[in-house]
């Protein structure tokens, strides 16, 4: 299949079989991290998706640990962007998603990787795996129809408009604690594909991995960071990019909007 000149290297299936191992181990929805990367590896890593911070006409990333630093907050693994930059006692709705003139304008996005980090953990993981050319992609439901194809170049850049509607796959979908994902197989390199024809902006796949399972990258859609589980030697080579900021993971942390123990929680309102 081809859009716009480009190859669409994957192709939904309705065997689900290649994901039942992930819906037979996961946690309860949301009771930690197990509830969205499966229990079963070596080593897990937690990788924080950037806050945004515009100049002039470019955005610049800018790292929980510099607003950590900047709010005289605790960086560490289980850490909650709202715990970083919330006044103690202020309830959500002051600061909810509100910018911090100076140090960021943007919050960090939910529900996908940033192309440029999905870039970085495909260099990192191709060489982790004895089956870079058979993975599988996850894509949830909830995004509407999501069809796997990439408009390449920047996300800065508006992608084309669709010519016409693109239907909503017939395949069935495999079902974890709380969601339900479309699966799609195709090479490593088509983590990089955006699972939503219609944005003009990238959107990962929620979970995907190599046919022989050395590894699993999950992006639970309300959450701005990506669980990695993989061998120790996986993970100590995603921890040791100085590009991703990323800390070492448990099964047992925390995810919820409370569960960042050392900074102040924000009250709901």
């Amino acid at each position: 299949m081809f859009l716009y000149g480009v190859a669409v290297p994957l192709e939904y299936v309705d065997d689900l079989t290649p994901a039942k191992w992930i819906a037979e181990r996961l946690h309860p929805f949301a009771q930690d991290a197990g509830a969205i990367i499966p229990p079963g590896f070596d080593a897990y890593a937690r990788v924080f998706h950037p806050a945004m911070r515009r100049v002039g006409q470019t955005e610049v990333p800018v790292t929980w640990r510099e607003i950590a630093d900047s709010n005289l907050r605790v960086h560490h693994a289980e850490m909650q962007f709202g715990s970083l930059v919330a006044l103690v006692g202020t309830p959500t709705r002051y600061f909810d998603r509100q910018p911090q003139p100076g140090l960021f304008d943007g919050w960090p996005r939910t529900g996908t990787l940033p192309l440029d980090i999905a870039r970085l953990l495909v260099d990192i993981l191709r060489g982790q795996t004895q089956t870079p050319e058979r993975c599988w992609f996850a894509a949830w439901e909830g995004w509407g129809d999501p069809v796997f194809a990439t408009f390449h170049g920047s996300t800065d850049s508006p992608a084309p408009p669709l010519p016409s509607a693109i239907p909503r796959p017939k395949t069935p979908t495999f079902k974890v604690p709380g969601r339900g994902y479309y699966i799609a197989q195709g090479p490593l390199s088509a983590a990089l594909e955006t699972v939503y024809g219609a944005t003009s902006h990238y959107l990962s796949a929620s979970i995907w991995w190599p046919d022989d399972r050395t590894w699993c990258v999950a992006t639970e859609v309300d959450f701005d960071w990506t669980y990695v589980g993989g061998s120790n030697e996986c993970i100590a080579a995603v921890l040791a990019d100085p590009n991703l900021e990323v800390l070492p993971a448990r099964l047992s942390d925390g995810v919820t909007y409370d569960s960042d123990r050392l900074n102040p929680t924000p009250r709901l309102s």
